[in-house]
């Protein structure tokens, strides 16, 4: 099946569940979703050679954690994974051997390669497998190398999961590129945790060098039963301070949150196809107007849609605080957004004092006395 005639039927499946994205549909039921998943497995069982950078994020009771790998990849069995700031455990393999070398310790495990052996892309290689249903969310932008460029988002629930997911996984969401088949973003829901994953390529099917698959242990090493494995800091985003971002308005004109420092400022991360962020967004109105005169700026985030769509919306229903234009991966990313809406209030310090993750919609009483508070110091 080509790719376009493929797309053709994205589009058709997607049509009737953009409102509603986790609505059940005829349509959604159709065989498209899985041969998007066939087609996206295919592309990563047949790549010879890569080089990633991946941020992997996890929520876990309102805390986050946050790392950032460096994954490098060749034919046959050959592969390296570190963080980038070259700390903690190194997974190097050479095609027939697997070191692991933590730096702290400067201990190494060393195990022969078998099949099974899990690759930086082993969950894209078998992104296809055990799945028990998959249907379209939606589509939406999704910014790649400065380009904006259409993704399907596609829900996959299966019936085994990898052994390196998060306990208790219900589901999973995809954001692959309409046109090649390329995976950018993966968020994986459990009944505690969400971790999300985002891929930015680097190389792509180019010679990398064989000295990233090579492991020699020196004098100061020493040989290990096995390498504890790195535990990722958690630490809660309410009293940090919030990360800075520009973008820009449905006017074009540029918003730093850096020039808002001394306005209390609400930061929602929205979309116009979210059923809960449209039911808040009264509410959000209702604040701008009132409290404005007291040093309240309401910034909606929008994520995923081009321009028009947000203007128009926004004409349809009235809404005259900003709404902001490309949040979708930069600013999302900072903010660890893992559903919509997610809404945070930002002190004059430029501190967060407040931020709810619920899908259902954000707790106006709550968002309220915290703006309140916000607003008296």
């Amino acid at each position: 099946m080509g790719s376009a005639f493929l797309i053709f039927l994205i589009r058709i499946a997607i049509a009737g569940c953009l409102v509603a994205p986790f609505a059940s549909s005829g349509a959604a039921q159709t065989s498209a979703p899985l041969q998007v998943l066939q087609r996206t497995a295919a592309l990563y069982r047949n790549l010879s050679s890569y080089e990633f950078q991946v941020t992997v994020q996890t929520i876990h009771s309102g805390n986050v954690s946050e790392q950032h790998l460096r994954e490098i990849g060749a034919r046959p069995g050959k592969f390296r994974i570190e963080d980038t700031d070259l700390k903690g455990d190194v997974r190097i393999a050479d095609g027939q051997t697997e070191w692991t070398f933590n730096r702290g310790s400067s201990e190494y495990s060393k195990t022969l390669l078998y099949a099974n052996t899990l690759t930086p892309i082993s969950d894209l290689e078998n992104i296809d497998q055990h799945v028990t249903q998959a249907e379209f969310a939606r589509e939406e932008l999704y910014e790649v190398d400065g380009k904006r460029v259409p993704v399907v988002v596609v829900r996959v629930t299966r019936d085994q999961w990898p052994k390196d997911t998060l306990s208790g996984t219900q589901f999973a969401m995809y954001r692959i590129d309409e046109n090649n088949f390329k995976v950018y973003k993966a968020i994986t829901y459990a009944s505690d945790d969400t971790q999300i994953v985002l891929y930015s390529i680097l190389k792509w099917n180019e010679p990398v060098s064989e000295k990233a698959f090579a492991f020699a242990p020196s004098a100061s090493s020493s040989a290990g039963s096995s390498v504890a494995e790195q535990q990722a800091a958690f630490k809660s985003l309410v009293g940090t301070q919030a990360s800075d971002f520009t973008l820009q308005d449905t006017d074009g004109h540029a918003v730093s949150l850096h020039d808002l420092r001394g306005k209390v400022v609400i930061l929602d991360f929205w979309a116009s196809w979210c059923p809960p962020c449209r039911a808040e967004m009264p509410g959000l109105q209702r604040l701008s107007q009132e409290l404005s005169s007291q040093g309240l700026v309401v910034l909606g985030l929008d994520v995923g849609e081009t321009p028009d769509q947000v203007v128009k919306f926004a004409r349809q229903e009235s809404y005259t605080f900003p709404l902001l234009l490309g949040a979708e991966p930069d600013v999302s990313a900072r903010y660890f957004v893992q559903v919509y809406p997610t809404t945070f209030v930002v002190d004059r310090h430029g501190r967060i004092v407040f931020s709810s993750a619920d899908p259902q919609s954000v707790a106006a009483t709550d968002l309220r006395s915290a703006v309140a508070a916000a607003l008296r110091q």
